[in-house]
């Protein structure tokens, strides 16, 4: 387009545009351009004044336009030939009009609003960014696209050009578009701010209505904010274009527009660096206005900056506190505070003093450095002693509470002012300020050292510390004011730790409040300072003296644990500090207060009287191992566990000191003589899991050690240990390798246990615990014979271990399953992880004892009671190849037994062995192809048999409690792909003992549980199918597993959901009995019924949308019960109310409410909507109309949504009928029978419903039915029942034209039976409805000579109208057969 086409375009005026001169196509909302130009102008100006009058019960203030464009004077208005006053006038009443209407836009009334502005005063043309700000905030709706369309804003020069993308397309305006353009276009912002201010102002005349710019200011704030944000820079020109608009919001009454220009203004200090006076007036301005609207002083002060003193006016400045939780507030606080101190210190304002304490408690430090505030007025009234005094009582609680929350940083600033006062005055005003304090007498100078306490304690002098300690002795004694308990704990605890001994017994002496610290901190730090013995010997007694440790049990046994690397005897020198330290211990109170010491002393004088000196240290350390570990074992059981953690605790010390490793060594002894002590029987698994999982470790980290350092340790430890050649452990072996032990056994052995104890999920804890140790002893064994220069004693214990506790060939076998199939398991039973090397060492240990055993005993292994053949199975699928590689090893040893029932199968799986070791998977297509043979391939009969009862027995190890449900899941996943009704049926008990278990149970359930009856109903298929008709106990199986609908683990789906994926087209089609899959139905739609959880609905949706069923079973699932029939007589009915009232009120129920359920008959008819598979779909007609007839009755009227039922039997029956005659052509009648369509029930329903949907339903569903049965009389009964129902009931609520427009839209009629149709209406109701036909015909011709009018309806003639005088009347009416082409 050239560019004086452009101009004058622009210059062309709205009233010249050539879609108001074409009327083949209309502008409309509500009806397509085609269908809009066949309607009236009366029709759209009732459509409008018709939602004029609905948006008036919705809000009054459209009262004031009933006369303006709502007026009778308005249908015949054309602004085209209006003046230019009265079309500002106009467009002014369309603007106000359109603000009003913006909050309605969504609703249907406010849509026929604007149909009528469109069609009679153009707005799409006129009025466009009147219109385009009525709706803008409703850009993601489809709705607001429709009013786009109508726009011609194709020009690129256009205004809203911007938009044209989304007309064609039809797809809403996404957000993204919307700020993108608002940032970038100034005008479109301008535009949305103008749009904002004009409709607040209109609104803000009536504060009621103020709740009515929501929308509006969401759609403000949230495109103007993000705008702000998406762009690169914020210019001046953007902050100019803005800042009328935020001056107009800050002092708006609405609150919504004010929150929303706290956030544009926030978001604009953000992005951009602001003028300090701009900042300063915008903030003038909301301090001014904050305290208006209570509720927004939070959002308020979160955009607070600069201008403060004017806040101090508020009174609920508590939401700072709140702010600080979950803001950073320290900017505001920069500003606030200097002004804030202010006010405190010139003005009484106690109240806002303490809203201030509560505000600042939750602040860092940083605001301490505004306190010299205080400081710098102190000298404007030191002069005053009157105004100083009140100074100093109005701060002092705020010194006090600064110093509790921050004495660090209170300090710091002291100090930091201390650096810079130089004047005399204010030296002195600043210690009056410290003398304020709580701990003012730390900085109070001692005269004997002329500096400050605090300094006087960190001297470097020892001289001076000791001076120090002793004045803070005194002020404990005195109870001296100025000193807080924590400054008085921690230089006590600083000075036990100095290196002086003075400095520390000085310490020691004024100890009163640190005996806590003590016993937890200070003396394990004893050790490393020269000569202490004596600082312990004071310290111990300090602590004995106090009766804390009595009161406190906790401490008591912290401190004796701290205390216990003391007590042992590391050097038998009389005059060592080591010896001095042990003995002032051992003769202290300790060990009479701690029942693990009893005993102690008296043992160690034995030692020391009767053993030399040379053999004191081992004959001591085997004393106290022995004691211990008495003590251990027969003090308070329910105190055992907490002592043995405690003592290990501090074994796993790390340290490189000589006692810390004695100390580790004496304290592994003790734990592994407590489990030598037979009579320990309560606690004796979790001590030994604890000792055990201890020496573990230790043992571990000596393997990694060198061999000849491993030898000096033990050397080292068995010179001073000589008591633990006693033990009977193996756990000390394992400490002590290479020593000899007889016997090698812990306090029971596997022959004591259940005869299941390979089953860890059967057992009880304590069977538990003692294969949670086997399995560690062996691992650790296993990892040590493996490699290492200690292989060799490792390999012997392992002899000793398999000797003594694995002695028998079917236990040790049994034992090793549990190592190759425990790995599997993910409930973790025995607390014990099987690695994919542990399992692979055990896979290759288990092949090399099988190739050593003799033909019985392998027959013996491979018999059903064994688990050895399945654990070996299932590791065939294991995700590591060495696993399978090695459990096919150990079935290759298992072949050369033929009598087993396993040897088919082991003989096929020989075969494909680099197969099974390359893919994890590939086992199971295996057994799928071995088993498959059974019915496929021919072979003798024995070998039939055999695999059959090989893969019975692999199914009974399945459904067998005796295995553990890991291992049948494992099972299953084998057998994946093997089904069939021996298959389901093999596996029914385990589906009904773990759905047992689910329903009585759930808590109980493990996870392998629940994944193994996940697998189970996978095996209802096709191929098992017909085992539901054959077996009642796997229907019900079947239909129980349906009704588990509890989630047991939220990863995994409820079984409910797996039950109704078994239930697919071939599944269904395979039940051969018609009554199985009646049932099968039954129990689909009681579930839908009684469904709570959108999966599940939505689940069995799909099932019954993918299977075929009959239209038979539907119509049982749809039967109603019988009507209780009517009474003959007069006496018969006043009976029976008599008798009626005699009954309760439950009674009174007829039995068709009692029985049925109208919600089942509404799922099941909203799931036959979408059914495609359905065969004769015509036994569903007699059934749907009794529903229809039931529905229209009165009882039924009062049920709720009934409406909607009508809707949908309407829907079902036009369904049918379009399923019957897909072209509406004539149906035979040996496939559905004319007699049974009611019509009579079908314009029932459009006589008694008010709702047009059931109309429309209805008229779509006369219209097929005329079409099937083009002979019959259907179509004269069609038309004058509709043409009854008009007169009766759509004359009082639809127009005529109404009525015609719907009827021919929905009806599609032929065009003789449209014709006969209208004619009949006509002959009623000629006079009422010519002026519709006028308009709802195409064509009108007029012989003015012979006053005749043709009505004509597309090409065919209707008849002629006659005009005599003022009459108008039918000159003839044309016969249906005497129609012709015009």
């Amino acid at each position: 387009m050239t560019s004086l086409a452009e101009q004058l375009k622009r210059l062309a005026l709205p009233q010249n545009d050539p879609s108001l001169l074409d009327r083949s196509e209309v502008a409309s909302l509500l009806f397509n351009c085609k269908e809009a130009a066949t309607i009236d102008r009366d029709t759209f100006f009732a459509i409008g004044c018709t939602g004029l009058e609905e948006l008036m019960g919705i809000d009054p203030s459209f009262e004031e336009f009933q006369s303006s464009l709502f007026s009778s004077t308005s249908k015949g208005l054309e602004r085209s030939v209006q003046t230019k006053a009265v079309n500002q006038q106009l467009n002014k009443n369309i603007s106000l009009f359109l603000i009003h209407l913006s909050p309605y836009f969504m609703l249907k009334p406010a849509q026929k609003c604007l149909e009528w502005l469109i069609h009679r005063f153009h707005i799409h043309l006129y009025n466009q960014d009147s219109l385009i700000g009525c709706v803008l905030p409703y850009h993601e709706t489809n709705l607001f696209v429709r009013v786009i369309q109508l726009l011609d804003i194709k020009s690129p020069t256009h205004k809203w050009h911007w938009m044209d993308p989304i007309r064609k397309p039809g797809v809403p305006l996404a957000r993204g578009t919307v700020i993108t353009h608002c940032y970038k276009d100034l005008d479109f912002m301008d535009f949305i701010c103008r749009l904002v201010a004009k409709s607040v102002k209109v609104f803000s005349e009536c504060p009621s209505n103020s709740a009515q710019l929501r929308v509006l200011l969401v759609f403000y704030a949230s495109t103007i904010v993000s705008a702000l944000g998406a762009a690169e820079k914020i210019t001046d020109t953007m902050v100019s274009l803005l800042l009328p608009y935020i001056q107009k919001g800050l002092k708006s009454s609405v609150q919504d527009y004010r929150a929303a220009t706290y956030m544009i203004i926030c978001q604009m200090t953000v992005k951009v660096t602001v003028e300090t006076s701009l900042v300063h007036s915008l903030m003038v301005q909301i301090s001014k206005t904050l305290f208006k609207v209570p509720s927004l002083i939070r959002d308020g002060l979160a955009f607070y900056m600069n201008q403060i003193f004017p806040l101090c006016k508020i009174p609920n400045l508590t939401l700072l506190q709140g702010l600080s939780a979950g803001y950073d507030v320290s900017p505001l606080l920069r500003y606030l505070l200097p002004h804030l101190v202010h006010t405190i210190v010139k003005s009484d304002t106690g109240k806002l003093t303490q809203v201030l304490f509560k505000t600042w408690a939750s602040l860092k430090d940083r605001y301490l450095k505004f306190l010299e505030e205080f400081i710098s007025h102190g000298t404007e009234i030191e002069s005053n002693p009157t105004k100083m005094a009140a100074l100093n009582q109005k701060i002092l609680p705020l010194i006090r509470l600064l110093e509790r929350k921050y004495p660090k940083a209170l300090d710091s600033v002291l100090e930091k002012h201390l650096e810079d006062c130089t004047d005399e005055a204010d030296q002195n005003l600043f210690h009056q300020f410290i003398s304020l304090s709580l701990s003012c007498g730390k900085y109070e100078f001692l005269e004997d050292s002329d500096t400050s306490l605090l300094l006087s304690l960190n001297h470097p002098q020892p001289a001076v510390r000791v001076l120090a300690l002793q004045h803070l002795k005194d002020v404990i004694e005195t109870s001296k004011e100025g000193f807080d308990q924590a400054f008085i704990e921690e230089a006590i605890f600083g000075r036990l730790k100095d290196d002086n001994r003075d400095v520390v017994m000085s310490a020691l002496s004024s100890l009163e409040v640190g005996v806590c610290l003590l016993a937890c901190e200070i003396l394990p730090g004893l050790e490393c300072v020269t000569g202490m013995y004596k600082v312990l010997e004071q310290a111990v007694k300090i602590l004995v003296k106090e009766e804390i440790l009595k009161e406190k049990k906790e401490l008591l046994d912290e401190a004796v644990m701290q205390l216990l690397p003391f007590m042992i005897i590391t050097n038998a020198n009389s005059k060592s500090s080591d010896w001095k330290m042990a003995v002032c211990l051992s003769e202290s109170d300790l060990c009479s207060l701690h029942p693990l010491l009893k005993g102690w002393p008296e043992a160690l004088e034995e030692a020391v009287k009767s053993t030399k000196s040379a053999e004191l240290v081992g004959v001591a350390n085997e004393k106290m191992i022995l004691l211990l570990s008495g003590n251990l074992t027969s003090g308070d059981p329910s105190l055992l566990l907490q002592m043995v953690d405690d003592l290990i605790l501090v074994a796993e010390t790390e340290s490189d000191s000589v006692r810390q490793k004695v100390t580790t060594h004496i304290i592994g002894s003790v734990l592994v003589q407590c489990c030598c002590n037979t009579q320990m029987k309560e606690n004796y698994f979790p001590v030994a899991i604890r000792v055990f999982r201890f020496l573990d470790k230790k043992i571990k980290n000596l393997r990694t050690c060198e061999s000849a350092e491993v030898r000096y340790y033990l050397l080292v430890n068995m010179k001073s240990t000589k008591c633990l050649l006693l033990t009977r452990d193996v756990c000390f072996l394992l400490v002590s390798e290479g020593v000899p032990v007889d016997p090698l056994c812990l306090n029971c052995n596997l022959y004591f246990l259940e005869e299941s104890w390979w089953n860890p999920e059967s057992l009880n804890q304590d069977s538990q615990d003692y294969l949670h140790l086997l399995l560690g002893l062996f691992d650790l064994l296993v990892s040590g014979a493996s490699e290492g220069s200690n292989a060799l004693q490792y390999r012997a214990l392992m002899n000793l271990l398999f000797k003594v506790h694995l002695k028998d060939s079917e236990v040790l076998f049994k034992f090793l399953s549990i190592l190759w199939t425990y790995g599997y398991n993910l409930s973790n039973h025995l607390n014990y992880e099987v690695s994919a090397m542990l399992q692979t060492q055990a896979l290759y240990i288990g092949y090399a004892l099988l190739e050593s055993q003799t033909n019985q005993k392998k027959k013996q292994l491979l018999s059903p009671s064994s688990p050895v053949m399945v654990s070996l199975l299932i590791n065939l699928g294991s995700p590591v190849s060495e696993v399978r590689r090695a459990a096919l090893n150990c079935l290759h040893s298992l072949r050369g037994i033929k009598e087993s029932l396993f040897h088919p199968v082991l003989q096929h799986l020989e075969q494909k062995t680099e197969e099974i070791i390359s893919d994890p998977t590939y086992v199971a297509q295996i057994m799928e192809t071995l088993f498959e043979e059974l019915e496929t391939q021919p072979k003798q009969k024995s070998q039939k048999k055999k695999l059959l009862e090989a893969l019975e027995n692999i199914l009974d190890c399945v459904q067998n409690p005796v295995f553990p449900s890991y291992i049948a899941r494992n099972l299953m996943k084998i057998l994946h792909e093997i089904h069939g009704e021996m298959v389901l049926s093999h596996l029914l008990p385990a589906l009904d003992r773990l759905l047992e278990k689910v329903f009585n149970k759930p808590e109980a359930m493990l996870k392998d549980e629940v994944i193994l009856l996940h697998l189970i109903l996978g095996k209802f298929n096709e191929y098992s199918a017909t085992l539901l008709c054959k077996n009642q106990q796997s229907l019900d199986l079947f239909i129980k597993s349906l009704h588990a609908a509890k989630k047991i683990y939220e990863e995994i789906p409820p079984f409910q959901i797996t039950a109704l994926g078994q239930i697919t087209k071939p599944f269904f089609a395979a039940v051969s009995d018609g009554m199985v899959q009646q049932k099968l139905l039954n129990v689909l739609f009681d579930l839908l019924l009684d469904c709570k959880n959108p999966l599940c609905a939505q689940t069995i949706s799909s099932v019954f949308k993918g299977v075929s069923v009959c239209a038979e079973q539907i119509v049982r699932e749809l039967e109603l019960p019988e009507k209780t029939k009517s009474l003959a007589t007069v006496q018969q009915t006043r009976r029976q109310k008599m008798q009626q009232q005699r009954k309760p009120q439950d009674a009174e129920l007829a039995p068709e409410t009692s029985h049925f359920s109208w919600q089942r008959v509404m799922l099941i008819l909203e799931l036959l909507q979408h059914k495609k598979k359905l065969r004769r779909p015509q036994a569903l007609v007699p059934a749907l109309f009794n529903l229809l007839s039931r529905c229209l009755e009165p009882m039924a009227s009062e049920e709720e949504n009934m409406e909607y039922t009508k809707q949908l039997i309407l829907s079902c029956l036009l369904n049918i009928c379009q399923k019957l005659s897909s072209d509406g052509s004539k149906v035979p009648a040996d496939i559905l029978d004319k007699e049974k369509f009611n019509v009579e029930l079908i314009v029932q329903c459009i006589r008694i419903s008010k709702m047009p949907q059931t109309h429309h339903h209805a008229l779509l569903l006369l219209g097929a039915v005329a079409g099937m049965f083009p002979v019959s009389n259907t179509w004269n009964l069609c038309f004058a029942k509709c043409i009854q129902v008009y007169q009766t009931q759509f004359a009082s609520l639809y127009s005529p034209q109404y009525f015609l427009h719907t009827f021919g839209k929905v009806a599609f009629f032929p065009k003789d039976k449209m014709v006969m149709f209208l004619v009949n209406f006509w002959r009623i109701l000629w006079l009422d409805c010519m002026g519709v036909f006028a308009s709802y015909f195409t064509a009108i011709t007029c012989c003015r000579t012979r006053c005749l009018f043709y009505i004509n309806i597309g090409s065919y003639k209707i008849f002629e109208v006659r005009i005599q005088g003022n009459i108008l009347y039918p000159s003839h009416l044309i016969s249906s057969h005497l129609i012709f082409n015009i």
